[in-house]
């Protein structure tokens, strides 16, 4: 994850990031489509979760959650907030048995070299169970690098952007199958939004 630089970045805008971002309207429909995709009362693991908001909408929709972020400051902040469990580690090597019905990894892979995708794609299907569901969300767009401005102070973080093309691929390749794919078009940024499964 390019990694000391882009955590120090979310540790220093934490309280900022979760200010600007707890109204979660804009993932509505993303949060509906999953939770319908995934088994009522299922175990579903939150990949970047930040401070926890969708974290605690998915166990307000009655699943069972557990938020995993990098950044010690965004643990942190949401610790208090949102109730719900929350634990560091990198969503490379996720310490975790592969029991869950769900991974939501909304914006969080996007700061991964593209070199090192692949391999993560293939630990998420390792980790679900047969028929879970996998939500992924990231920018559009083409190459990688960083990007410094953000929340009011120069917090420099590393990004790749993807086609949903390439996207597809990989997925087809780590042994999922696309349920549905869309875009949210924003003023600034368009995201892919990739709902898939585990056979």
């Amino acid at each position: 994850m390019s990694d000391a630089q882009t955590i120090a970045s979310y540790d220093a805008i934490a309280a900022a990031y979760l200010a600007r971002r707890q109204d979660r309207t804009v993932m509505a429909g993303a949060l509906t489509r999953f939770v319908a995709c995934t088994r009522p009362g299922g175990r579903v693991l939150d990949v970047g979760c930040g401070p926890g908001f969708d974290t605690a909408a998915l166990r307000d929709q009655g699943l069972r959650t557990v938020g995993v972020d990098l950044s010690w400051g965004m643990l942190h902040t949401g610790r208090g907030v949102y109730g719900v469990p929350l634990v560091q580690a990198d969503l490379r090597w996720l310490p975790f048995a592969p029991v869950w019905d769900g991974l939501w990894v909304n914006a969080a892979l996007l700061h991964l070299p593209r070199p090192e995708v692949p391999a993560v794609l293939r630990r998420f299907h390792h980790l679900l169970r047969p028929g879970g569901c996998l939500y992924l969300s990231l920018k559009a767009g083409q190459g990688e690098g960083w990007e410094a401005a953000g929340y009011g102070r120069p917090a420099p973080r590393w990004f790749t952007y993807w086609t949903a093309e390439g996207l597809a691929a990989l997925l087809a390749g780590s042994g999922f199958a696309i349920l549905d794919e869309w875009r949210d078009e924003l003023p600034q940024v368009t995201w892919l939004n990739c709902l898939a499964r585990r056979p």
